[in-house]
């Protein structure tokens, strides 16, 4: 499924619709493959399409909850878009609790204290 994911972050960079078709080909040889479904999320976070993306983004997490906090700053981005202020809240709270050191810990913060 390697790959497939590969070719889709490719297409995805040049906004290509092609990058569904890949990530969907990924998920259909490997079910957790949890990079195909962060880079649907990041595909339609791209796109506006804040509910994909957060659904998207929630499968990523269901597959692997501890691998990758970014995801929870991008999931924590779109449910800000869905007005869902709690949700990006926790979101932006747990990626500081995976992303310790991130170069963006004091805006995050901010932002947290402000929601």
């Amino acid at each position: 499924p390697q790959p497939w994911c590969l070719l889709g972050g490719i297409f995805n960079e040049i906004n290509s619709e092609e990058a569904v078709s890949c990530y969907e080909k990924t998920i259909a040889l490997n079910p957790r493959y949890y990079l195909a479904f962060r880079g649907l999320g990041n595909y339609y976070l791209k796109s506006k399409d804040y509910l994909k993306a957060e659904d998207y983004y929630t499968k990523a997490i269901d597959v692997n909850p501890y691998r990758f906090g970014p995801i929870y700053k991008n999931r924590a981005f779109a449910r800000l878009q869905l007005e869902n202020n709690s949700g990006a809240k926790a979101d932006l709270v747990k990626y500081l609790e995976q992303t310790p050191n991130a170069a963006d810990k004091k805006n995050i913060e901010d932002a947290v204290s402000q929601l």
